[in-house]
């Protein structure tokens, strides 16, 4: 394993399952605050932009962290819906209207 990310995943996660092969299909525009996510018969997730809870007007919110170890700016959207399917009972969830955010990030060393 290599970079920083991995060697704490490890550490927490001592248990591997085997690794799954699939196709990934991404389709990400961070300017609108869309994008989904999908990997057949395992996820399926997608993102919209904020809201205001009273207008209905979409929000533009980003975090910005001029020295961010994993990324320097980030937008913030609302995850409209996401859902594991994977063989692991314990990886199997959904998640809809939380927390999310689009990002470049770096996990080089």
């Amino acid at each position: 394993m290599g970079g920083i990310f991995f060697e704490v995943f490890s550490s927490m996660c001592p248990n591997r399952a085997e690794t799954a092969f699939a196709p990934i299909e991404l389709e990400i525009d961070r300017e609108a605050g869309v994008a989904s996510a999908r990997i057949p018969g395992i996820v399926d997730a997608r993102t919209e932009p904020i809201r205001n809870p009273v207008t209905g007007e979409e929000h533009r919110a980003r975090i910005v962290i001029p020295r961010g170890f994993e990324f320097t700016e980030a937008d913030v959207v609302n995850t409209a819906s996401f859902s594991s399917t994977a063989p692991d009972p314990l990886l199997t969830f959904t998640l809809e209207g939380t927390y999310g955010q689009l990002n470049d990030f770096d996990w080089s060393p």
